[in-house]
């Protein structure tokens, strides 16, 4: 009995984490860039009890006996597949690809990653995220912060189709008047699903992820940028909903049997007393 009902709560918290991701999921359909979390399940601790024979002479065989296991989350990853394109401001920009932007919440002391390319001005110059994290560019080759651009005309900064950060000669975006000497600059990992969120919609690389590869412009291997856009959110709201509704009446089939057993429980008890 006891061990049916550690099965029963190991069952239930695996579902309660499900629909803790199904939730955080929707929370952040609005946000850009934000790539969805996905988690798998997997059977542990089964049990076996008889391994079952092999056919032989005029006798056939018998399949393994066996009672199954309890249930566990086995992982979580994150789904990096395309969002769709929307419009955006003047310095927005958009990702088509692998691709991922730098960013720094310290002066540069730290480096973290997003596909929300929400980016602006401000008051020092400087090209920040809606956040207020410095964003980096190439410039001559090399990763540096996008800085000292209070010299244009913040109106008309903008980017090309092939990344770099001009300042155009009226609204229509259309014909440069200057360049500023920073592109956008883009890198991935070995494996974009085993990195960590982290705040500002942001993500860490990890032992699973690997290091950031070489930065490049666009037009690469990691994609393309399109300017004055900004990739949305790739949450399936019809698809977590439904997967949230199964974790449910998974966890009310799991307390159901819960609540047999300490039924079966009490009923021994009240026997024996």
């Amino acid at each position: 009995m006891f061990d049916l009902m550690t099965r029963a709560k190991n069952a239930i918290e695996a579902y309660n984490t499900q629909l803790r991701i199904n939730s955080a999921n929707i929370a952040n359909m609005s946000t850009p860039g934000y790539k969805t979390i996905k988690v798998s399940f997997q059977t542990i601790f089964e049990r076996i009890i008889n391994g079952g024979t092999a056919a032989q002479d005029q006798l056939g065989g018998t399949n393994p006996m066996q009672l199954g296991g309890n249930v566990g989350i086995s992982g979580t990853s994150l789904d990096f597949s395309q969002g769709s394109i929307a419009e955006g401001d003047s310095l927005s920009l958009a990702i088509n690809g692998s691709g991922l932007f730098a960013v720094s919440p310290d002066d540069g002391n730290t480096i973290v990653y997003t596909r929300t390319g929400k980016f602006q001005l401000d008051s020092a110059g400087n090209l920040v995220t809606d956040n207020g994290m410095l964003v980096y560019g190439l410039r001559g080759g090399s990763l540096q912060p996008i800085t000292g651009l209070n010299i244009y005309n913040p109106d008309l900064l903008s980017w090309t189709s092939d990344g770099r950060l001009v300042e155009y000669t009226d609204a229509t975006f259309s014909v440069v008047n200057r360049e500023t000497g920073f592109s956008a600059a883009l890198t991935t990992f070995n494996n974009r699903a085993g990195l960590a969120q982290s705040f500002g919609n942001t993500f860490v690389e990890t032992e699973a992820s690997g290091t950031a590869q070489t930065f490049q412009t666009t037009g690469g291997s990691f994609g393309t940028v399109i300017p004055r856009s900004i990739e949305q959110s790739n949450v399936f709201f019809t698809g977590e909903t439904i997967d949230a509704q199964e974790a449910q009446r998974a966890m009310s089939g799991n307390l159901s049997m819960l609540k047999m057993i300490s039924d079966e429980i009490t009923n021994f008890i009240n026997k024996i007393s």
